[in-house]
Order: C-alpha cells, then structure tokens, then sequence
C-alpha cells in the first residue's frame, strides 16, 4: 500500500501508472515522464524560484486538458480527460507529500470497497477491485436483511464542485474561515485541480488516478455527515466509487439512511440520482441473469464441434445484447472467446462474428483488435474483410469524434500495416484531437495513409501558448520530432522552459517503437514460435515481438477479462496449460 512507499514512489506511481487513461492503446504511455521526473521537476523549480511574488502566487498556471471521446457500455459514452504534464505533476507532488493526512481521511469510511490505495506493483497506480466481488458482497447483505437501498451521485466527476475538496479534509466551516490560506491542504489541492482544467471549479478530470484520490476524500467525508446513530442502522452492503447498495433491518431504516444521506450529498454541493435510486424488499432482489446464459455457452477445443458452439455462442449474444442494451454484453461475451484457442478450421466464422459485435458494440473494440492481432502473429488468414471493417468504422465515428473507436481503429491499422483509403485518411486527418493526430502521423510516417489529408490543416498558429492547450501533446510530440509535420511546434517547444526540460530529459508520451503483447490464448505459445520460422527473433504481423530463445512459458502476455484492466501483464505458463480445467480463482468478473 501507499503507506510503505516513498514519497518518490507515490509519485512515480501516479504519473507513471495512473496518469493517462488505461483505454488509450499501447504507444500512449507516461513511463518516461514519471522515470525521469527529477531533473525536469528540478529545472521546473529553478524557472519557478525566478518569478516574481505575484507569478508566484499563481505557479502553476492554469492550462486546459486533453480530451479523449470513451465509448461505454449500452452505447453510452465519456468524455475522459488527459491534464497537462506541468499541472499534473504539481497535483500528484501535493498529494504524495501530503499522504498521511489523505490517507487518514479515507480510512473512516466502514463501507467503501474503492479506498484510493496507490499500489507498487499493479497495472494501475490506484486499481479498482472486480466487480464480481460486488455480487459476491450483494449475496450476503440481501441474506439477512429487509430492505436494500440503490443509488449513487448524479453526473458525480462532472458535477464536483472544487473548492469541496477543502470542506472534505478540513470540514466546511473551517475551510471557509480559512479560504485564503494558501498553505491549507485542501486550498492547494483545490488550487492545483482547478489549474489543471482552466480555472474551472465545477467537474474534474476522469481519467487519472488523482481525481480517483480526492473523489474518494470527498465521498469519505459524505459519510461522516450522517449520523453514527442512523448509520448504525445499515446491516451491509458497499460504495463502490459513488454507487451505494446498502442493507437494513427494516424499508424504516433505509428511508431514514437515505434522508440523511440526500442531506450529506448536498452540503457537499452534489445530489443523489433520482432515477438511479430505490428501496426494494431484499427477498425481491435477484442478481442479472445474463452473465450466467454466457457461462453455460461453452466452446469445445475440436474443430468440428467448436464450429457449432461459435454459431450458438454468437447467435446468442446479439439476441442477448439487442435484449439488454444497456449492460456490456458483448465486451463480456469476446473476452470469454479468448479462453479458449479458435481452430484454424474455424477462423473464418470467428474473424466475422468478431467484427460483427465490434461494429454493433464498439465499447469492445480495444479486446477486439487484441484478438486479432494475436491471431495473425501466429499465422491465422487475417485478411480482407478486416481492412473493409477498419474503413467502415472510419466511415462511422470519424465524423462524430468518436476518438476510443478511431484510435483503436488506427493502431489495428499499425499493427496489421493497413494502409487507408484517401477517403479515410481525410477523415481521420480532420479530428482535431491530440489522441488520434499521434497515431495520424504515425501511420503517415509509416505511409499508411493516402492523400493528402494532414493534421496540420487544423493546428493553426502553433506557439508556447499551444503548449498550454487542449491539443498540449500532439504539439509536444511533434516538437521532438523530425518527422511529424506540425509547422511551429519545434519551435514551440524549444521556447518553453517546462517543455523543453521534458524534451532534455527524453520523456515522451508517445512510444513508436511499441508492440503488442500476445493474449494468453491456451496453447499460443507453439504457434507463436512456429510463426518465427527458425528465426532468432522477429515482429510478427500484428505488431508482437516473439524472441526464440526465450521459452514460451516466460514470455510476457496479456488476459482479456479485468473490469478495469487491472491485470498483470507477466502470466504463468503453467496455468493455461490445461485451458479447460479453471479455478474458481479464473472466473470472469461479472459485469452487474
């Protein structure tokens, strides 16, 4: 935990792991912002400790962060947010210097499942646990009790108010007596967040680790509010985030818990969401009965009767998706394919379910791309009607700043070596959005594209003061290099004191030399080196690097199936030797 870290490894965990958005594919990364933070913090300081006292006051100055379009379950969708380098790090050093305070004030809550911990070895600096634990913990509230309570805060990212966070560590009263101290926690925290959007105080960025952090500080605070006598009320149950599911002796009880919890929320400026919120009779309450139908559709390892149990699985899960649109069906149904290996007989009924779903569910393209990839470096016939989807998917969401399903859509295009229609390339060249120009000039300097469609049709006038905007990355990585044309961004960066130490320093948020990991399939490892054909090493298509002398029970690889992509990256071997033979321990989370 946090708590037996440094200082140092706090930070270096939240800007390495827990600041850009885990949807982001492979060559997006904060690795080498977070390894080489000390002397581009201490150049950061020297240009800091020259300013004058007012400028001082001030330091960091606001800027705007990056913007990332999420597709989510049910066709909904999410805005992430991608802060700028400068005003993230300020945000994190606060936070790790100041963690015994914030620790404190999260350990009150007696029924939070998302604590905030920052760990050392997880995927993410703050993991979020599975949410089949959250079934597992439903059972036993409902078990016992009469009544269950529903709801959580409505818009709750997007409707914090900033100048909360103070109220939460220091309590309302004294924050506002003290509103113009500089050197209370909570107004430097609240001073730092609002620099990382603008000056805005309504809403925080979603995406990094920090605004998991003081979100979890704000929600713990909620909780002191009400009562100790009604709380004592509650039997069981969970907050997960700002979802509540909480169980009472009697509807009295949960009438009572909810009064005061309506109360709580809006000394804090937030609401409860009325649609999402209800008190049903425990013995009424019944767990989704979908994840179960999926289970019991199981795929034999013979070629002969997995072709039929593909043609019942798929069938069954678009009726199953059309039935329930509003719960991630699909992304649950493909990562369960990934269990088992799909027979070479088999690929060209597999390929277009694939794609299918993808195009109906876009939420789980990113598992989608991982599967093929992994395919076609083992060899399968990944072909003709995958550069038809890419098209068509370009064709879909380009126009509509769908950026998750572009850029996953573009790095499938690296990792296959697609090359694009002239008519996608314009479509893809004019999103204006840092995400998706990155892999743009990628492609282009890898001549993927046609036409003559460029990112620098909408950049405009490039200078210092674009280094503070929306579109901060694409200037940054453009400056750094000789190949991607963005007119004035080298000049932009040299410019810049915070920048140009970035650069000094060889960070960069964008990896061109990054690969993708193989998926765990059972039994890929032979294929993957039968792929090699008597090489030492090679990148095989779909962009994986497989190394000969390495044995494939050591090799590095990826599972589909994590709700929040908390998995490890390094697997054992042995477990996937017997892919028909799983623990208990290897069930998918079920997505409730």
């Amino acid at each position: 935990m946090l708590a037996c870290m440094e200082e140092d490894a706090r930070i270096d965990a939240l800007l390495g792991r827990g600041y850009l958005p885990k949807e982001l594919p492979p060559p997006f990364t904060s690795v080498s912002f977070a390894r080489n933070i000390t002397p581009v913090a201490a150049a950061w300081k020297t240009h800091a400790d020259a300013l004058p006292a007012k400028d001082k006051r001030n330091y960091p100055f606001p800027s705007n962060c990056g913007r990332f379009d999420m597709a989510r379950k049910g066709h909904s969708r999410r805005m992430l947010a991608i802060p700028n380098p400068i005003n993230q790090y300020y945000l994190v050093q606060a936070l790790a210097q100041n963690w015994r305070a914030i620790e404190t004030q999260m350990a009150t809550s007696a029924i939070s499942m998302t604590p905030a911990l920052v760990t050392p070895l997880d995927s993410r600096a703050v993991p979020m646990p599975k949410l089949s634990l959250l079934a597992e913990h439903r059972i036993k509230a409902y078990a016992t009790s009469r009544a269950i309570l529903q709801t959580d805060v409505l818009s709750f990212y997007h409707a914090i108010y900033t100048h909360s966070i103070p109220w939460a560590l220091h309590d309302k009263r004294t924050a506002k007596r003290n509103r113009h101290d500089a050197t209370l926690l909570g107004n430097r925290l609240d001073f730092l967040m609002r620099g990382c959007q603008d000056g805005q105080t309504i809403g925080i960025p979603v995406g990094p680790d920090s605004s998991r952090i003081l979100s979890e500080l704000i929600l713990c605070a909620v909780e002191r509010e009400i009562d100790p006598a009604i709380s004592a009320s509650l039997l069981g149950g969970y907050r997960y985030v700002d979802d509540f599911f909480l169980a009472f002796g009697s509807h009295v009880d949960a009438e009572r818990y909810l009064a005061a919890l309506r109360g709580a929320v809006l000394k804090f400026d937030l609401q409860l969401n009325a649609s999402k919120t209800a008190i049903t009779a425990a013995l009424d309450f019944n767990e989704a009965s979908w994840p179960g139908a999926i289970a019991s559709l199981s795929l034999a390892a013979s070629a002969r009767d997995q072709r039929h149990d593909l043609m019942r699985f798929f069938t069954e899960v678009i009726a199953l998706s059309k039935s329930h649109p509003d719960e991630s069906i699909a992304s649950y149904a493909v990562r369960t394919t990934s269990r088992v290996l799909i027979q070479r007989e088999n690929w060209g009924l597999y390929e277009p379910f694939l794609l299918r779903v993808a195009r109906e569910n876009s939420s789980c393209l990113d598992a989608v791309v991982k599967i093929l990839c992994t395919y076609a470096a083992a060899g399968y016939p990944v072909g003709s009607a995958v550069n038809d989807f890419v098209e068509r998917m370009i064709e879909d969401h380009a126009p509509y700043n769908h950026h998750f399903e572009v850029v996953w859509v573009l790095w499938l295009c690296r990792s296959l070596e697609i090359k694009l229609s002239e008519r996608a390339t314009a479509l893809v060249a004019r999103i204006e959005n840092s995400i998706c120009a990155c892999l743009v000039l990628m492609l282009r300097s890898r001549r993927l594209l046609s036409g003559r469609g460029a990112v620098s049709d909408w950049t405009g006038t490039v200078n210092t003061e674009s280094l503070r905007g929306e579109h901060w990355m694409l200037i940054y990585e453009a400056g750094i290099r000789k190949t991607w044309r963005v007119p004035g961004a080298r000049e932009a960066v040299q410019a810049d004191t915070h920048f140009r130490a970035m650069r000094d320093a060889n960070v960069s948020f964008f990896d061109n030399s990054t690969t993708n990991l193989p998926l765990a399939l059972p039994a890929i490892g032979p294929k993957l080196q039968e792929a090699l054909e008597g090489r030492r090493s090679a990148i095989l298509r779909g962009a994986i690097e497989i190394i000969s002398s390495v044995p494939p029970r050591s090799r590095r690889y990826e599972t589909l199936g994590e709700d929040y992509g908390s998995d490890s990256d390094v697997h054992d071997w042995e477990r996937w030797r017997n892919p028909f033979n799983f623990d208990d321990d290897d069930d998918y989370d079920l997505p409730f």
